[in-house]
């Protein structure tokens, strides 16, 4: 019987050891992890099928050259998908995630968001932006669902 494809999108850092506390799911099926393309995350590749996303300019500022690697990551993303044909998409988010769930969302893919353990009072950016087309949006904190409705607690995946 085939696995079925699930694609682990995240940032690096938190989100991407999150992700990482999720690894015994990566031998259930046929998984591609993704992340930003940083040296800290480039020795994944000994160990993961991994695929890289530009990470964010440094600063948080709407310049152009943030605009230039969120129009990159949509390409990119796109070509993952096409490649990797994933019947799920998980994410700990954060902003490296969102092309990858809009077009996931586009193409019929499920959108599995897990706001990160470090949310515990407060809403996310990355987070608002795919809560409303996520099949599943969990939270780690149960104080988080009065912020996300629909969302449901789980408890912490460390």
């Amino acid at each position: 019987m085939k696995k079925k494809s699930v694609i682990f999108v995240c940032s690096d850092g938190g989100h991407l050891a999150q992700t990482l506390e999720l690894k015994e799911l990566f031998e259930r099926y046929n998984y591609l992890l993704v992340t930003e393309d940083t040296p800290a995350t480039h020795p994944l590749s000994n160990t993961y099928k991994v695929r890289f996303l530009k990470p964010r300019p440094d600063g948080k500022k709407r310049t152009f050259a943030f605009y230039r690697s969120i129009l990159s990551n949509f390409i990119r993303s796109f070509k993952i998908i096409l490649e990797h044909k994933p019947h799920v998409i998980i994410t700990t988010g954060s902003h490296t995630a969102v092309p990858l769930c809009i077009l996931g969302k586009l193409f019929g893919i499920k959108i599995v968001w897990i706001l990160s353990f470090a949310r515990i009072n407060s809403k996310a950016a990355s987070a608002n932006l795919i809560y409303p087309i996520a099949n599943e949006f969990i939270v780690q904190w149960p104080q988080m669902k009065s912020h996300y409705k629909k969302a449901t607690y789980l408890g912490s995946i460390y």
